[in-house]
């Protein structure tokens, strides 16, 4: 039994009420002892990780598929996935008036589920890099602009494009691999004359991604090299690469988006040669990504910042604020200071928290808070975690009036990637729930432990009730209390029970409520707010759907 091609449009989130058992393909393995479609499927990447809308694009999922093909589901319901017969072999089709983006892909079988993958989505053409192009004779020919997807195949693999340029206008090429692809690779990206002289480097612009911004002096030829050290240092010397350092990268000298803020009803670009007035589309988050902001016939596009506190505003000068606010901004002069000031209450306390480095821009950020009457400074701070560079204040004015919010670079660096987003808000006790995985798989003999974090935040010491929402028929789970004190204070336990039960994949979510609501709370009736507990796929990016797989019992894979 052959199957050519199986059209999969598989509706995200819906699994508990539409999934397909068994492929026509894996009912023959089991019926011909061919093959075990109760081993764990593993989708690792694609390549190209990137396609073009108004065509069909072919790409090759990696991993590991015990039985070929797996049930596929796509967070975007404007992309047609038709699986071919050759095992990890698919082509992806995207309208042409389809928006830029990202839609994350997952395969599934009877007994397992794969993590989420990005397949990222672009209105340009697609040019795959080929081999061997590792010397400057060898460099791969581009024409602008250019999407390129490349993989450093193995340790000291490096790639080398060529490109003409046009004198006096800026040269962007922007490289996207660690940050979203989440490939375990440290990118540097280098502009050479045709001698191989290093004209401009790049390293860690967006996260670990490199992006580069070059004038040319003259019309020419450059050349384009990337290569790679691994993101976790290791005692290698030397370039990295393995077949999981794959990556795309954007070169241009025309129109591009590097990222956008949404102020009230207006969105706001940033970029290279993008007009005054010029169109920004948005696309409606979906229960992955958060909105995606792009430009027609321009390069690039960017998530925009997903939950806010109170009005946003971005900051052109100093004003009086009020809370609570959100301001976006960007240091681009040298001890560049931005001032946010707001009336002050005395006794209450007050939280400003800076996200800048943690969402894969530059600015190594501190703040401080100042009683603007007597100029005494309440608190001050450039690193609110190790290692993390985004500053955070907490704060309690013992009187009323102005308290202004000072921002800084630490390093007194500046650019257009120094950008920021400040939240400034009174510092409510209130609660967050996570979890460690996206994916739980629960077996009829064996119990399934879900752990759940609690963060405590601005002195919380509420009792949470916790428990699961869409269990199938057949699963029980106990609900947990995590109490203000104590080895639950901080996380608990949820665990899954089962009888006899059918396979399957459903969609379930871990709620907490409060349940000793203070007499004189200001809400209605906060007793009913549920908190529902996420996943965090990258930075920024959180999920609260959780993936449930019910593994057939011995009974079951006999039928």
């Amino acid at each position: 039994m052959v199957v050519e091609k199986v059209l999969v449009r598989a509706e995200f989130g819906q699994i508990g009420r539409q999934w397909i058992l068994f492929s026509f393909v894996q009912l023959w393995l089991l019926a011909t002892g061919t093959g075990s479609a109760f081993a764990q499927v593993q989708l690792d990447r694609f390549f190209p990780p990137v396609i073009t809308t108004g065509v069909q694009s072919a790409a090759v999922a990696e991993g590991k598929f015990p039985t070929w093909p797996p049930t596929v589901e796509s967070s975007r319901q404007d992309i047609q996935i038709a699986i071919g017969k050759d095992s990890g072999k698919l082509e992806f089709t995207v309208p042409k008036d389809a928006a830029p983006g990202v839609a994350w892909i997952r395969f599934f079988d009877a007994e397992s589920a794969s993590q989420l993958i990005p397949i990222l989505v672009s209105r340009f053409a697609v040019t795959e890099e080929k081999e061997p192009n590792n010397e400057r004779q060898q460099a791969n020919s581009l024409h602008l602009p250019a999407v390129v997807a490349g993989r450093l195949q193995a340790g000291g693999d490096s790639d080398c494009y060529r490109i003409s340029v046009s004198q006096g206008r800026p040269l962007i090429l922007s490289a996207t691999a660690n940050q979203l692809l989440r490939s375990p690779m440290d990118a540097v990206l280098q502009i050479t004359d045709l001698r191989g002289n290093v004209l401009a480097q790049s390293d860690d612009q967006r996260g670990l991604d490199p992006q580069l911004v070059f004038t040319p002096a003259a019309d020419q030829e450059l050349l384009i090299r990337l290569f790679a050290f691994p993101s976790t240092p290791n005692s290698t010397v030397g370039f990295a690469g393995s077949p999981a350092y794959v990556y795309i990268l954007n070169v241009t000298q025309g129109p591009f988006l590097d990222h956008a803020v949404v102020t009230g009803s207006e969105t706001i670009p940033f970029g290279y040669h993008i007009d005054p007035g010029s169109t920004v589309q948005v696309q409606r988050g979906d229960q992955v990504s958060p909105p995606i902001a792009s430009m027609p016939d321009t390069l690039g596009w960017c998530f925009l910042a997903g939950e806010t506190f109170g009005e946003s505003t971005y900051y052109r000068e100093a004003f009086e604020a009020k809370l609570p606010v959100e301001v976006f901004g960007h240091i681009r002069r040298p001890k560049e200071s931005h001032t946010v000031s707001f009336a002050a209450q005395s006794g209450t306390k007050y939280r400003a928290e800076v996200r800048s480095k943690g969402d894969g821009f530059l600015l190594d950020s501190k703040l401080e808070a100042v009683e603007a009457k007597s100029g005494t400074v309440l608190a001050s701070n450039d690193d609110q975690t190790r290692g993390g560079y985004d500053a955070a204040i907490e704060f309690t004015p013992k009187s009323d009036g102005q308290v202004d919010l000072n921002l800084t670079e630490m390093l007194e660096a500046f650019g257009p990637r120094h950008f920021y987003r400040l939240s400034i808000r009174p510092a409510v006790p209130a609660y967050k729930l996570s979890v460690a995985s996206d994916r739980f798989v629960l077996a009829s003999d064996k119990p399934l432990e879900i752990p759940v974090s609690i963060q405590r935040e601005f002195g919380f010491a509420g009792k949470v009730e916790i428990k699961l929402q869409g269990l199938p028929a057949g699963v029980t789970c106990n609900p947990v209390i995590s109490e203000s004190k104590g080895e639950t204070a901080k996380s608990v336990k949820l665990i899954l029970k089962s009888g006899e039960i059918e396979s399957g994949h459903h969609s379930i979510r871990v709620i907490g409520k409060q349940l000793d609501v203070p007499v004189d709370s200001k809400d209605a009736d906060p007793s009913e707010a549920a908190i529902t507990a996420s996943f965090s796929v990258r930075p920024s990016i959180e999920v609260n759907d959780l993936w449930l797989t019910l593994k057939p019992t011995d009974k079951a894979k006999e039928q």
